[in-house]
């Protein structure tokens, strides 16, 4: 080379070879052709899903906070999601309300809406009564405990809310509860139920006492609770002094000084035999033993009498504060009693001692001035028994007509029976009636067809409706509920909102308590019929005879009470000013101190003894209603065979209008009423 360096690099050539046949292969997997694969599987997913998925939107209210599909595939795409036809589920969630879980199906239809709503939580209520505490409370007419109390879970929606304490007049409100866990709480300020009256007394230090008891001395301001009370003071050497109040809440009042009077003093007037009439000073006083309180100092004349004895006079004075014991024996005299017995051949015993009477006429008795028992017997004929007095100087005539067996029963029937409840039931001797109301009777309605009736078999009615303690012995579960704000259910009111079939239930019961055959049984078609033939088991009345116990004794008024409207004032427990909201009509200007059904027996009775024919609940009746004419007398009628309805007379403290508080007034039905109960009956043995 130029430079002069030696190069050792020398180019040589090598041997050629030639290759081989055999080659390398390439890898099977190639990884781009399956990516390109699986995204054409995706496309296509994506547009079958495009084409058959449903546009789905859930709507919920109020708007959650939460809501999460458990059960199918969705998409979700602006506010809805895509979803194929067929079942899903969801899970929500929204704060102060219930977890809503739901099932719903997708149809085919292309927009679709499933629409919910979710529950509200139960709210938290806090009741707190002033100025006392321990006061019940009623949500809803339901006792839930005493003040102050906390309710931690009342359903949301309105309530209503009652408070009562003793001796504070009754509070009541409605309240929306919020729901939603929210808090609430309602103060209660209790009104007093009384008023302060303030007593004085000249000389003071009397004793104070309100219906009998004693509540301190003069002078004081004792507290009244609303309403009528007794007062009356005492003190010793001190003529007792007593008045009359009415006592109106928060009405306070000042009892002007009462000036007591200087006690008189006392006369004890004993004779023997006691039962003497005492006159005094001519004046007829009453009979001994008899005490008297009587003015001091005067000179008085006493004079005791008493048939089939002598009479006794005598005179003294009284002193002050001191009681006289006057201790009299009256001297018996002999009196006469001429007795004819028939028929002849009596027996005739004289306070168990024989006596014998003559073939023909009379027997002249003498016998001492005193009580003396005579008992007659013949055979074939009931004992007579009889309890005579001899009168001195007055000659009795005793006249005795021996009975049959037969004649004797009849006249041995009790005026009144007791059932096993103690229920009370007046004895009705048969009679006729007619019926119904004439045509041109103001507020005659259509179905009160004149028809004349007569009754032939002396019958049993109860004194009062069936009430809810007594109706409790034979169904406890049985409720009567509430109309409004008034309870029905209470014990001694009138049960109601039962059927008929439950009424003659409970007369079956009770006659098969007191081992009487039942007065009623089932027909083929499986309906309650009056036993043939007929029992002495209790059943209920008649129309005729609930009629007929109604008006017993003549009464031919159109109302109860005579003939002209309104009633006066406490008649019956109608639908009387308290009621006016609760039902249609009210009678205006009329009251009578209950909203709803009264305690059984509030009001006076009629002639025959029974109370509430007329107002507090209307009344089931045996008969099968109906209105068809009838053109012959009716002897005993029961009503039609069978019908849909049965009759129910009498009105109710619902009953306002002038048609309905008629004695004629007839109503119909077949389901239960919280205006409608019953009394019960039976026919004489």
């Amino acid at each position: 080379m130029n430079d002069g360096v030696k190069d050792d690099l020398t180019i040589e050539p090598i041997a050629f070879v030639r290759a081989t046949g055999a080659t390398t292969r390439s890898p099977w997997f190639k990884p781009l052709p399956v990516a390109v694969g699986v995204v054409a599987l995706g496309l296509a997913t994506l547009v079958f899903l495009m084409l058959s998925a449903k546009a789905v939107r859930i709507e919920l209210t109020p708007a959650p906070d939460t809501v999460e599909i458990t059960r199918g595939f969705s998409y979700e795409l602006g506010g809805r999601r895509l979803m194929l036809p067929g079942g899903y589920s969801f899970r929500a969630t929204a704060a102060g309300h219930e977890v809503l879980e739901a099932d719903f199906e997708v149809g085919d239809a292309a927009d679709q809406t499933v629409a919910y709503t979710f529950t509200r939580l139960p709210g938290i209520l806090t009741l707190r009564s002033e100025p006392v505490v321990g006061a019940e409370v009623f949500v809803d007419q339901k006792n839930v405990g005493i003040t102050p109390l906390t309710m931690d879970a009342i359903a949301p929606g309105l309530h209503d809310v009652s408070v009562r304490a003793p001796r504070y007049l009754p509070y009541d409100t409605e309240i929306d509860i919020e729901g939603m866990r929210v808090e609430q709480t309602l103060d209660v300020n209790l009104a007093p139920g009384w008023s302060n009256f303030a007593f004085e007394s000249t000389p003071p230090g009397a004793d104070i006492l309100v219906d009998d008891d004693v509540v301190g001395t003069t002078p004081m301001v004792v507290e009244l609770m609303a309403g009528r009370h007794s007062v009356a003071l005492r003190k010793a050497g001190y003529k007792h002094w007593s008045s009359e109040y009415t006592a109106r809440a928060g009405d306070d009042e000042t009892v002007p000084n009462v000036t007591l009077i200087v006690a008189d003093g006392t006369a004890s007037i004993r004779s023997q035999p006691a039962g003497a009439n005492v006159r005094i000073n001519d004046a007829y006083r009453g009979q001994t033993p008899l005490d008297l309180v009587l003015a001091p100092g005067a000179d008085y004349r006493l004079e005791l009498s008493r048939a089939g004895y002598e009479k006794v006079s005598r005179r003294f004075a009284i002193v002050p504060e001191n009681d006289m014991l006057l201790n009299l024996r009256l001297a018996p005299v002999v009196g006469t009693i001429n007795l004819l017995a028939e028929p002849a051949g009596a027996q005739l015993t004289i306070d168990g001692a024989p006596r014998a009477l003559p073939t023909t006429g009379s027997l002249r008795l003498s016998l001492p001035a005193k009580e003396h028992t005579l008992r007659l017997s013949l055979e074939g004929y009931a004992p007579y028994e009889a309890v005579v007095t001899p009168r001195p100087g007055l000659a009795q005539q005793l006249i005795v007509n021996l009975k049959t067996e037969a004649e004797a029963k009849a006249a041995r029937i009790p005026q009144q029976i007791t059932s096993a409840l103690g229920q009370e039931l007046r004895l009705v001797l048969p009679g006729s009636l007619r019926m119904g109301a004439g045509r041109r009777e103001p507020g005659r309605r259509a179905n009160e067809i004149q028809k004349d009736v007569v009754l032939t078999r002396a019958f049993y009615i109860g004194v009062t409706e069936v009430t809810n303690d007594q109706f409790a012995k034979f169904d406890p579960n049985h409720d009567s509920g509430a109309i409004g704000r008034s309870l029905l259910s209470q014990g001694e009111r009138p049960v109601v909102n039962l059927s008929w079939d439950q009424a003659v239930r409970f007369c079956n019961w009770l006659s098969e308590n007191e081992e009487l055959s039942p007065a009623y049984e089932r027909n083929r078609d499986g309906q309650w019929v009056l036993a043939s033939p007929a029992t002495t088991g209790y059943r209920l009345p008649t129309e005729a005879e609930w009629a007929f116990s109604a008006r017993y004794a003549g009464p031919t008024s159109r109302f109860p009470w005579g003939d002209t409207m309104p009633p006066p004032a406490n008649s019956a427990n109608y639908a009387d000013e308290t009621a006016a909201g609760m039902v249609p009509y009210h009678i205006v200007g009329y009251t009578d101190t209950f909203r709803g059904p009264a305690p059984a027996a509030s009001f006076d009775a009629n002639p025959l003894g029974l109370h509430d024919l007329a107002g507090n609940v209307a009344e089931w009746i045996h008969d099968y209603y109906s209105a068809d004419r009838v053109r012959e007398p009716l002897t005993n009628p029961r009503g039609p065979e069978a019908g849909e309805f049965h009759v129910i007379r009498g009105s109710s403290f619902m009953h306002g209008r002038f048609s309905e508080l008629r004695w004629t007034y007839r109503d119909y039905g077949a389901e239960p009423r919280p205006d409608v109960g019953f009394r019960i009956a039976r026919y004489v043995e």
